[in-house]
């Protein structure tokens, strides 16, 4: 009983185990809910997102923890990217997308 009296409710929520919980839990069940009503995955994620933040119902603050789950978010989100590139296709236009980084590249230095 007295486990439950330590943890802190209050919002937005300071207990790490109860924001990990809680992103653990959105991670989950978000995709599943928003799949229903025919929305893709990762934008179920980032609304999920935006509806326990500061600028919805305020339970999560921008802290280090959630940081650093949007930088494994992002992470992800290019490992999808790149299981998409068709590699055989890629090879026939390499050459014009090297052109094009060392000409993006060049631009950006001026």
């Amino acid at each position: 009983m007295t486990l439950i009296a330590a943890l802190d409710f209050s919002l937005p929520l300071t207990n790490p185990v109860i924001i990990f919980s809680l992103v653990l839990f959105i991670i989950l069940f978000a995709p599943i809910l928003l799949n229903r009503i025919k929305i893709p995955h990762i934008i179920g994620l980032i609304i999920a997102g935006v509806i326990v933040g500061p600028y919805g119902l305020n339970l999560l603050l921008r802290d280090s923890s959630i940081v650093l789950f949007g930088t494994v978010g992002l992470l992800y989100i290019m490992f999808l990217a790149g299981l998409e590139i068709d590699l055989v296709e890629f090879n026939k236009i390499s050459s014009e997308a090297c052109y094009l980084a060392y000409l993006l590249s060049a631009c950006q230095c001026f």
